[in-house]
């Protein structure tokens, strides 16, 4: 599965429709997603949207913001690219393998 265009880019597309702030959003692996339009509200609202969007595919059930994710020296919430690697993680570390 890649994360980044079966998970991200189609929340983002969802997510311009029910966001205000993601209006700014391009679906592109450089994109930033906080300050990029989405406030901190915004992107816990996206990052929502993409924990629904996971289980849908994939039938796992992941929470992306937790410590973990946190206390990591570069955030995965920083681009689409980066919370596509994240995600692909996560699906990893739960015994994910589609």
């Amino acid at each position: 599965m890649n994360a980044l265009t079966e998970i991200v880019y189609p929340t983002v597309d969802e997510a311009k429709k029910a966001l205000p702030t993601a209006a700014k959003l391009e679906p592109t692996p450089e994109c930033k997603l906080y300050g990029n339009g989405l406030d901190s509200m915004g992107l816990v609202q996206f990052i929502v949207m993409v924990e629904e969007r996971i289980e849908d595919l994939t039938s796992v059930g992941l929470t992306l913001a937790t410590d973990k994710a946190m206390s990591r020296r570069s955030s995965p919430f920083a681009t689409m690219q980066t919370l596509a690697d994240y995600i692909t993680e996560c699906l990893a570390e739960a015994g994910y393998n589609g």
